[in-house]
């Protein structure tokens, strides 16, 4: 006897994936392309993080942090994480849009005046400070989300 397919409990079911389909005109869906190659994404992720914007609440993106007003080794400290690592969040922060950002590895190294960033990057993914929301794949950058100062 097969049972249902459909998850019972509300946590395996959070981790589950849906389709949806958009219309729109020829001209619009060019423009979707047309950014989302400009983006280095694929036209579902671009999508998706379009929506994720408007749904997520609006205290969950941090503003911006101004360079000249950030004391990153005050930053550094508080969080538990090298002061390279506190420029980087710096550098995230000042690119990104509604929490999110997009940037390659060698953009973020080069940012912060390093040669990698992959270990500065963990850091602070462990001290809470972002997350990945997509890891970097072929040509397409990572997408991190600024959690704020935790």
């Amino acid at each position: 006897m097969m049972g249902s397919l459909a998850f019972k409990d509300e946590e395996l079911r959070a981790d589950s994936f849906y389709r949806f389909s958009v219309k729109c005109d020829r001209l619009t869906n060019i423009k979707i392309t047309a950014a989302a190659r400009k983006a280095g994404m694929t036209v579902n992720s671009f999508v998706q993080r379009h929506f994720e914007a408007i749904l997520d609440e609006p205290a969950a993106a941090p503003a911006p942090v101004q360079s000249e007003k950030f004391d990153a080794p005050s930053f550094a400290k508080r969080h538990g994480v090298p002061i390279m690592a506190a420029n980087l969040w710096l550098s995230l922060s000042m690119h990104a849009r509604n929490g999110l950002v997009q940037r390659a590895q060698k953009q973020l190294a080069a940012d912060v005046g390093t040669d990698l960033a992959f270990p500065l990057i963990k850091r602070l993914v462990a001290a809470g400070l972002i997350e990945i929301v997509s890891p970097a794949a072929g040509l397409k950058p990572a997408v991190y989300r600024l959690l704020g100062e935790g």
